[in-house]
């Protein structure tokens, strides 16, 4: 039994918070429900995901963000980042406005006397915002500026959303922006989203080289 329906309001909330980039645009978000497991669909030629999700919203952009990290960020390395793929939905802060945002968000779950608790969610998504859009938000704190798989990168924590992380890679499409929120209470303690961010986004931003 998953038992995130009571805290899936207040973790899509603060995920949406702690990836926005500060400015005035108001996406149409989706709603945060689990989608179901469908068999396994081969995306690309080394891809491959086991839930299916629904198409991205539409864009009317000039330069449409053609990255989808719902599709494109395999099962694989969903795990090896320490996350559920089997949790894929879509991201609650996707959508077109000022700015287009398409992605995922995953759930970290732990069994504690044979229940499933959440810890903490990982959003995962592809912006035509910049580098320089992230840098240059008071609304953010950047702490480092070292190369995420030999991409440039910022790593910076949003100090309105505490137990929150991000970290922005530049990317075609502009960003691929990972974020981390660990839930602030449960049974059991996720480690500090500031201490995983670097290895978790250079494990999901290799699936900007299989494009």
């Amino acid at each position: 039994m998953r038992t995130i329906s009571a805290t899936g309001c207040l973790v899509a909330s603060v995920l949406a918070l702690a990836a926005c980039s500060g400015g005035s645009a108001d996406p149409e978000a989706t709603a945060g429900v689990p989608v179901t497991t469908s068999p396994t669909a081969s995306v690309g030629a080394s891809i491959s995901v086991q839930v299916s999700v629904p198409p991205a919203p539409a864009q009317t952009g000039a330069k449409p963000v053609r990255f989808d990290p719902c599709v494109s960020v395999g099962d694989d390395l969903v795990t090896r980042a320490g996350f559920d793929p089997g949790t894929r939905e879509r991201a609650t802060t996707e959508g077109v406005g000022i700015f287009t945002e398409i992605g995922c968000q995953f759930w970290r779950e732990t069994l504690v006397d044979g229940e499933k608790y959440p810890t903490s969610a990982v959003s995962v998504t592809s912006s035509d915002l910049t580098l320089d859009d992230i840098r240059k938000n008071s609304g953010h704190e950047v702490f480092s500026s070292d190369p995420i798989g030999g991409r440039k990168a910022l790593l910076y924590r949003t100090p309105a959303n505490t137990g929150a992380c991000s970290a922005a890679v530049e990317s075609a499409d502009g960003i691929f922006r990972v974020g981390i929120i660990a839930l602030p209470a449960g049974p059991v303690q996720a480690p500090a989203p500031c201490d995983e961010i670097h290895r978790i986004t250079e494990i999901l931003s290799e699936s900007l080289d299989t494009r």
